[in-house]
């Protein structure tokens, strides 16, 4: 059986991706041990993985573990967009790689570093030319600050920052209200 609260975090932090409105979202989660991480992930996998929801965990550290929940049908499609693999190529991802050896080399480029990784901004749905305008400014100068830092496109952005914050506010409601995580998960 699946942890209560890991199953509201989901929710709380995975909303637009099991509505099927985001690539991936990203949380960390305390577990009391690498084993009861592995088997709430299983738990929550075989509600999940039927729609297209998988979740991966990429990094630990001490008893917090950092969760990836994606969308693996999105997850191929970004290797489709040129801007996209390219910028992924910079950073030594593999060139026309399935879904599993992008994600375990997103893992990897988490355990090298103490910072996030700037090309997880791809998979959560951050567009490249703002993910380069975070580099080239080093954070600062943006033009709205939402879900990340924009520099390119603000109304589009602002437009997508409302799109998610309805679906989390729905999506909170809903699970308080009693809906099961299988219900609110969008099929791919």
């Amino acid at each position: 059986m699946m942890d209560k609260s890991f199953e509201k975090s989901i929710i709380e932090y995975g909303a637009a991706t099991l509505a099927g409105i985001k690539t991936a979202s990203l949380f960390n989660f305390r577990f009391a041990s690498e084993a009861s991480c592995r088997h709430n992930l299983s738990e929550a996998g075989r509600v999940l993985n039927e729609k297209g929801v998988y979740l991966k965990l990429l990094a630990q550290k001490a008893t917090f573990y950092l969760i990836l929940i994606y969308r693996r049908n999105m997850v191929d499609q970004l290797q489709e967009d040129p801007a996209v693999s390219g910028f992924l190529a910079e950073y030594g991802y593999p060139a026309k790689a399935g879904t599993e050896e992008i994600l375990s080399h997103l893992g990897i480029r988490f355990r090298q570093t103490d910072r996030f990784p700037h090309e997880i901004g791809v998979f959560l749905g951050y567009p490249v030319e703002d993910i380069r305008g975070f580099i080239d400014n080093h954070g600062k100068n943006c033009l709205i600050c939402g879900l990340w830092k924009v520099y390119s496109d603000p109304h589009r952005a602002a437009a997508y920052f409302e799109k998610i914050d309805h679906c989390n506010t729905v999506y909170r409601e809903v699970y308080r209200k009693g809906r099961s995580l299988a219900d609110m998960t969008v099929a791919a």
